[in-house]
């Protein structure tokens, strides 16, 4: 039984399809980071021995875990647009800088699953999209965020949404999307019950 969510399942949007990741998606998973406008945020495009690890890994952590990311495909096409979704995160996560931005609240520091590591946060989670440069402009982003906030909230009880992006990367600060690795970081944590409020920060490690 999966910590935290229910046994995986796709959603719907108005236009769209999130499908968690298996194994069974490494390819159109390799299809989206062969993407230009996607992988020169990240360290390079994959192989396709490498996606099809990754896949098997996102399906293991939706499976022990209940919450990860989602592949991306436009209901009308079927095409596959992007990946997005939620992601635990440890509690000392970047060095604490993320628990640092959150309320000094109990629920901040409540943990599950430890493997000799900091534990996982149990109230709060990260959330982030990567969309094909086709497909920008047309507010999937915002689309994919709101299904991932009503999952959030709504399903797995959690508290508060993280996300976090490259400073200069003003497309994704503007569409609240993130980056993984970095050394600034701007921090937006939505958080109930007060409904869906943002707030930014800007984070060094």
């Amino acid at each position: 039984m999966p910590f935290i969510g229910k046994d995986p399942c796709a959603r719907v949007t108005e236009r769209l399809q999130l499908e968690p990741i298996t194994g069974d998606h490494a390819e159109d998973y390799f299809r989206v980071f062969q993407d230009d406008a996607i992988a020169k945020w990240y360290a390079g495009k994959p192989t396709r021995a490498e996606a099809q690890r990754d896949a098997d890994e996102a399906e293991r952590i939706w499976h022990s875990i209940g919450v990860h990311k989602w592949l991306v495909y436009e209901r009308a096409s079927g095409t596959v647009v992007g990946c997005s979704g939620l992601s635990v995160m440890r509690l000392d996560a970047h060095d604490g800088a993320i628990r640092s931005f959150l309320p000094p609240d109990p629920w901040a520091d409540e943990g599950f699953g430890t493997d000799g590591s900091a534990p996982f946060a149990r109230r709060w989670a990260e959330i982030g999209w990567a969309l094909c440069g086709a497909y920008w402009g047309r507010g999937y982003a915002a689309e994919i965020g709101c299904a991932g906030l009503r999952f959030a909230f709504e399903e797995l009880d959690l508290r508060a949404v993280v996300a976090f992006t490259e400073r200069h990367n003003l497309r994704s600060r503007g569409d609240g999307t993130h980056r993984h690795g970095l050394r600034r970081r701007a921090i937006r944590a939505i958080r109930r019950p007060a409904g869906y409020l943002a707030a930014d920060k800007i984070a060094s490690r």
